[in-house]
């Protein structure tokens, strides 16, 4: 079995991500339960507001510390205030090509008919 080491983590994702354009979007992965193989068309539950829209990232920001190396997109602010849905992962999708990069599970839930704006600031992935 091969490893990936601490410096080849940080040269996969550093040489994935340096400069690469990738939208951050929403939905509801009880729902659509992707699996390793699935894109993006397999994504049926962005929120369902005409307010809302992927983020758009330009080059995320990778880092190494301490063995664990992270992609990291800022943070993000979305208009769901006429979203009726439930949300509670996002996925990365490069902007060129539409390709799903991967997908993250968020740190809870969200209601989006209860609420006008979604803030995230944690957004990315980790490999250790």
């Amino acid at each position: 079995m091969a490893f990936l080491h601490d410096e080849g983590e940080l040269l996969v994702l550093d040489n994935a991500f340096s400069g690469r354009d990738v939208e951050v979007g929403l939905f509801d992965n009880s729902t659509d339960a992707l699996a390793e193989g699935d894109g993006y068309s397999a994504i049926s539950t962005e929120p369902d507001g005409a307010d809302y829209a992927v983020q758009s990232v330009t080059g995320p920001t990778v880092t190494q510390d301490a063995g664990t190396t992270s992609v990291e997109m800022g943070a993000l602010s979305y208009n769901v205030s006429d979203a009726t849905s439930s949300v509670n992962y996002v996925f990365v999708r490069d902007t060129t090509s539409g390709d799903l990069i991967f997908t993250n599970e968020l740190d809870q839930s969200y209601d989006l008919g209860s609420i006008d704006t979604l803030d995230l600031s944690n957004v990315g992935m980790e490999l250790d």
